[in-house]
Formats: structure tokens, sequence, C-alpha cells
């Protein structure tokens, strides 16, 4: 006889896979967590997503020392014709120094500084080409490549001097605490320089942070527009060359945008022109022709904005805030100042793809890229190449990530985790730690990750350049059992470069410690592919 089957009746469990994507679309702090695309992440520290999987950070190393213990609140870098002929200053301690070549930096004649927050610009006349820095308290200075001087201003009070910019061949001037700009001669870095008012057009109120040159075709050219911004979040947009003829200057608009961040609020990444604000980081083509409220959806910023808008709000008011291109990386590198002056940590979008991370572990005052590679002014007086070892000096990177939350394409129905498997590329013996969480509780167990611990090539055998990075890569695929029962789950995963054994420096230091040590390491690969999971399928609710 039949009997109608129980109304509670489990249905019989059954083993399945799945495989799961790294996480290559990046840090998501937007969507919803029930809703998230797979690819995403709902956190991303220190992994950098590309284009095919998520990889570990490279760390960090001394480049210059013997500036003091104060905080490096500039970079400053002189593009000379040739890659020889480019300088590298950092400015802390009231000082400006020679920090181009590594080891102990050496100090300008530009001493006894009011201000070490400089804004500068590279700018190129028939008499050469000069890196022209000002800071709202010192007489402005310019290099030329060979010398430093102070350029002699008339017509302004020349320690006003905030922010510069090059347009149009023209030097132009923000002046603190001001409604005005300024501008010289064409193709002068010195003389009688001309106030340009712009408070009429602030409607808003507040003051001029920053000027900036909009081209939007992509290159220089007579299309492109000067871009003025307020304290207040109003750009006044004007297209023309010689802002004294009415014929030939023109203003086209003013816009609301969020209220700057910072006087390096400006930035050119690749062709367009952003502009770092409370409400993200806006890219001036998409946002200046829609209203304020709108533009927080075309921020290259719009998977991050809640994290973004949080940190804006709460740190806006600290020094450090600026982003910076790293084409070599394809990187682009916002600084958050935590603390003023001592602690940071970066933002970090992959400008091929707009994939979001986050790094830590780096407290950068500020950033500058000097002949294609990174660097950043410390808080500790010193100045570190970034992306270039396997540490950040002698501690390991720990990089820990999270999923976003998957049904496994079985929404409603209670499931058992069983098994992981990571597809990790890496050139040590390091294994990741993971685990796994269900039902948005955030309740995985996850371990430490192993280190690395052995070098593959000896410092007196292998060529020091060459060889002793030359590690070969492998893949680890270990199974890993996990356990978790719910309707959704994702996962965790963490991985840690390790000090790498066989290579030590020792030798007296320059700035006036008694001995310091560095160990020398390869540069360690951790590449995360994806996931291999499985699963047993339960009864519905």
């Amino acid at each position: 006889m039949l009997r109608p089957a129980r109304a509670n009746q489990s249905r019989r469990q059954v083993s399945e896979g799945k495989s799961i994507p790294a996480p290559v679309g990046g840090w998501d702090a937007v969507s919803a967590l029930a809703d998230m695309p797979e690819d995403r992440a709902v956190a991303l520290v220190n992994w950098f997503p590309s284009t095919t999987d998520v990889r570990v950070r490279r760390g960090h190393q001394i480049q210059c020392g013997g500036m003091g213990t104060g905080v490096v609140d500039s970079l400053l870098v002189y593009n000379g014709l040739t890659s020889a002929a480019s300088k590298l200053f950092a400015a802390t301690d009231s000082k400006i120094y020679d920090v181009s070549s590594s080891g102990t930096a050496v100090v300008t004649d530009r001493t006894g500084l009011a201000n070490n927050r400089w804004q500068y610009v590279n700018f190129t006349t028939s008499a050469g080409k000069y890196l022209w820095c000002c800071n709202g308290a010192d007489t402005p200075i310019h290099y030329s490549g060979s010398a430093w001087a102070q350029p002699s201003i008339t017509g302004i009070t020349s320690s006003d001097i905030i922010n510069v910019n090059g347009h149009k061949n023209r030097l132009w001037f923000v002046l603190k605490d001001s409604t005005k700009a300024a501008y010289l001669a064409t193709g002068a870095i010195a003389g009688a320089a001309t106030t340009f008012e712009l408070g009429g057009l602030f409607t808003a109120g507040g003051y001029l942070v920053a000027m900036a040159t909009w081209t939007r075709d992509g290159g220089a050219g007579p299309d492109d527009l000067a871009v003025f911004v307020s304290s207040r979040g109003q750009a006044a947009v004007y297209a023309g060359t010689d802002p004294a003829s009415a014929t030939t200057w023109e203003l086209i608009g003013v816009y609301d945008v969020g209220p700057p961040i910072g006087y390096r609020c400006f930035v050119k990444v690749g062709a367009e022109l952003m502009l770092v604000n409370l409400d993200g980081v806006l890219p001036l083509s998409k946002g200046l022709v829609l209203d304020r409220a709108a533009q927080s959806q075309v921020t290259i910023t719009l998977n991050i904005n809640s994290a973004m808008n949080e940190a804006a709000r709460s740190y806006k008011g600290n020094f450090g805030w600026e982003l910076t291109p790293y084409s070599k990386g394809t990187m682009a590198i916002l600084n958050v100042p935590i603390q003023e002056g001592q602690t940071q940590q970066q933002y970090v979008m992959n400008t091929i793809t707009g994939a979001w991370c986050k790094f830590t572990g780096m407290n950068a005052n500020c950033w500058a890229v000097y002949r294609d590679d990174l660097y950043f002014g410390g808080n500790d007086g010193f100045v570190y190449e970034a992306d270039t070892t396997g540490l950040d000096l002698v501690t390991p990177i720990d990089a820990i990530g999270q999923g976003a939350y998957n049904y496994y394409d079985m929404r409603g129905r209670l499931k058992q985790w069983k098994m992981l498997q990571p597809l990790l590329t890496t050139d040590s013996d390091a294994r990741p730690a993971l685990g796994i969480s269900t039902d948005f509780r955030d309740n995985a167990s996850l371990g430490t990750p192993s280190s690395s611990t052995t070098l593959s090539a000896l410092y007196d055998t292998a060529i020091y350049d060459t060889d002793i990075y030359a590690i070969e890569s492998r893949t680890v695929a270990d199974w890993t059992s996990i356990a978790g029962v719910g309707q959704c789950a994702a996962i965790h995963f963490r991985a840690r470069t390790g000090r790498e054994s066989g290579v030590s420096i020792w030798g007296v230091s320059d700035w006036g410690e008694d001995q310091w040590s560095y160990s020398v390491s390869g540069d360690v690969v951790m590449r995360l592919n994806g996931f291999n999971v499985i699963h047993e399928n339960g009864g519905f609710f």
C-alpha cells in the first residue's frame, strides 16, 4: 500500500562541488550582503585584485633616513629631461632633503622653513625646467635642476601662495584663506602677479582651495579648461588662454560638487581629472553634468562608497589625504589619515578594472612616483620605497579577505559545508588559513597562516639583482576540512609572507643609531586564483 510522505521528511543529502572565483571584483562596501556578486569581497585587506586573481601586496623598505624623527609631510618630484636628471625631495624637520638615492638623505640649502606641507608643479619655460613649490607660509621656492632659488613675485604677498597649477603655459596661484587666484605672464616663473577674484561666483561662501586643468580629450590642447574649486564645494570652470581679455577668457559655468578634502584634492588619473571630496573621488567629466545628489553614483569609489563616506566625514580634517596614480602597479592609491602624523591606511583601486581593496601596515603621510617607482614619506623621519619586497621592512605582510556570501545556486535550502580547496600560486612554502562563515554571522574559525621559511638562492652564489628573486612559482591546492551549516556561506582566507632566512646585512647607521639590520628576502608571490568547495544539500526550511 502506498503511504503519503510525511510533511517533515528530510530530503536525502547529496554532496556537491562548486568552484568559486577569486574576488577580482574587489572590496564591496555598497552591496547588500545577501545580493553581493560572487566575484566581490566583504573585506579585502592587503590583497590586491588583479584582472585574473587577487594577490598579496608587496612590502616596503627604507629609501632614506637621517632626517630626524619628524613627520615627512611632502615628497617633491623634479622631472628632468632625462631620468638621471630627475630628483626626489622630502620636506620634514623644517628642511628639504634630497632623497633621490637610497641611504642617508642629503640636506639642501633650504632650511629654517616654517611649513613642510608643500604643493608643487613641474613647469617648463624657454630657460629650462623648474620644480615650483609653495606652502602658504614661506616664500615660494623653485628648483632648476641644479639649484634652489626664491622667485621674486610682486603684486601679491608671495608667502600667501598655498597652491599652484600650470595652465596654458602660465603659472596660476591659489592665495591662502582667500577667494582670489593670481597668475603670472605667459612662460614666467617670477615677476608681476595679477589677481583674479572668484568670490562673486562662490555663492555658498568659503575660500579657494585648488585649481587644476581639465583636459577633456585626454591631451593638452586649446580646449583645456581651468577649474577652480572652493572649500564649500563649488567648481568654477573657465575656457580660454588670457584671463585679462574678455574675448579670450570665458566662464563656462559654476557647479556644485562635494567639498574638497585638503589642498591636494585634484589629480589626473590617466586622461581623467579627479576631485577627492566628501562624496568620494569624482571624475569631473561625469560629475559636473549631474546634480550633486547623483554624483556619488559616478564616483570611482562607488563600490566602497559607505567606507569612503565614513572615512571622509571622520578624518576630513586630518592632513595626509591625496590620490596617487601608480601606473607600473596599475594602482590608484588614496591615502586615508586615520590619526594625523601617526596612523594611515590606503584605499587602492586597480586602474584597469576599477576594483578596490585596502592596504594596512604602511603608515604613509604622503606619496610620490619617482622614476616610475612608488615612494612614501613616513611619520618617523624616513622615506620608504613601496611595492618592492615581500616584507614591510622585516615584518611579514598579513593579508585577510572575506568573499561574498554565496547561496550556491539554491536559496532557501539548508547546506553543510565539508571541504575547501584554495587554488594559490606561490613561490614559497607558505600556506593560507581558511574558514567559512554562514548566514551573515561572521562565525568563521580562522587560524594562523604559515609563513615562508626558506630562500631558494644564497647571496654569495646568486646574482643579486636577478637570481635571488627568481624563486620558482607553484600552485598550492591542498584540501582543508571546514564545518558550517546554513543557507549561504562566505569564505575567509588569510595569508602571510614570512621572513626569509639565509641573508642578513649588518652595519653602523649614518643617522645616529648604533646598529641596524636588514634581512634580504625573495619577493614572496601569493596569488589566489579561486576555490573549490564541497557541501551537502539538506532539506528545505
